[in-house]
């Protein structure tokens, strides 16, 4: 009887450790499968997070696939989300400001982005020629390319984006044009920080030449050349007769009423005299003059001053003609016109 009781007993002791065995293996099972399903929960938010804060959009789709539609001038395109390799042409100011991946870029010797450029260590176009070389666009390999509008024209477009999704921009209104490149390579916020940073420099260059000048002073932006003056008018250079707190030369409205042409007028350097401004900006060569070409034309202004017409003009007496570079007072950007902003505080204030 007590072996049976105990081999009742036993037999009990063993149903119960299996069952609880059984049932311990159970949880065990269940506690395996919910940590795996929070651990996948977790990394998936995990690897959400991290493309989020890298800047990539979370989702299902592979964000190299992922396009988007972006307008511009020649149309609309689709375009990478997020692009690796950039090849730009024309608009480097822009490019350069954003901090776009370059792969190739517009460059030559005395280019005002010379430096910054070539610190890229990417391959350059090397030339001041204004059209894209198709086969060092094609070497560099691509997923977008971003090209200045007036450097193409229908055909070429179409030739650039049988290479990549290419988009193009006129230098016109940089402002309008860096906010579409900067959603088209995930820079959108940098770009408006851009414009809020450039407006607050305008804003302090005026606040700072109107306490040095006062609030009345002129100015007129020409180029004068041996043999004729080029006098640029308000809708040229909107920064400098608008932005910074000096008033355009009453001499421009007889220029205007004499010229055809919205931009400014090719006249005569008899018609310097005529020039009453308190300061005087002169450029010397164009914005895409090699090095060679702008020391050529800048000796040749010393033959200009040597004119009486020259020394007529009110600025000359005063010492307040200054010589500026065409190579960033005639182009578009941020850096370009921050540049413009900074010869204009210095030769009023007489601060750097």
């Amino acid at each position: 009887m007590f072996y049976r009781l105990r081999d009742a007993s036993a037999d009990h002791d063993v149903r119960g450790r299996q069952f609880r065995a059984a049932a311990g293996m159970i949880v065990l099972l269940l506690f395996v499968i919910m940590t795996s399903a929070c651990s996948n929960n977790d990394n998936a938010k995990g690897t959400s997070a991290g493309s989020e804060a890298a800047g990539f959009p979370s989702g299902n789709g592979s964000s190299t696939s992922a396009t988007q539609t972006i307008e511009h001038f020649f149309g609309k395109t689709e375009v990478p989300v997020h692009p690796q390799r950039v090849a730009v042409f024309g608009l480097e100011d822009l490019a350069l400001s954003l901090g776009v991946p370059m792969v190739y870029g517009y460059d030559f010797d005395g280019y005002y982005l010379d430096d910054q450029l070539k610190a890229l260590h990417i391959p350059l176009s090397g030339s001041a020629d204004f059209k894209p070389n198709l086969e060092a666009v094609l070497s560099a390999q691509p997923d977008l390319i971003i090209v200045q509008k007036n450097a193409i024209d229908q055909s070429g477009y179409d030739e650039l984006s049988k290479i990549a999704p290419t988009i193009a921009f006129g230098p016109e209104d940089w402002k309008s044009s860096i906010v579409a490149i900067g959603k088209a390579t995930g820079s959108e916020d940098k770009a408006k920080a851009i414009i809020q940073s450039y407006d607050d420099k305008l804003k302090k260059a005026k606040d700072a030449i109107v306490s040095a000048a006062g609030p009345d002073k002129t100015i007129l932006f020409m180029r004068p050349s041996e043999k004729d003056l080029q006098v640029f008018f308000p809708s040229f250079n909107h920064l400098i007769y608008d932005n910074l707190g000096l008033k355009p030369d009453t001499s421009i409205a007889a220029f205007q009423k004499a010229s055809p042409d919205e931009w400014g007028i090719n006249t005569s350097l008899e018609k310097l005299p005529s020039i009453t401004a308190d300061y005087v900006f002169a450029i010397y060569g164009g914005s895409i003059s090699s090095a060679k070409d702008f020391a050529e034309a800048s000796e040749a202004s010393k033959e200009i001053e040597k004119l009486q017409v020259w020394k007529a003009m009110p600025a000359v007496k005063q010492n307040h003609v200054f010589k500026v570079s065409a190579r960033h007072w005639m182009s578009s950007g941020p850096i370009a016109e921050g540049r413009v902003v900074d010869d204009v505080v210095a030769a009023v204030t007489g601060k750097k």
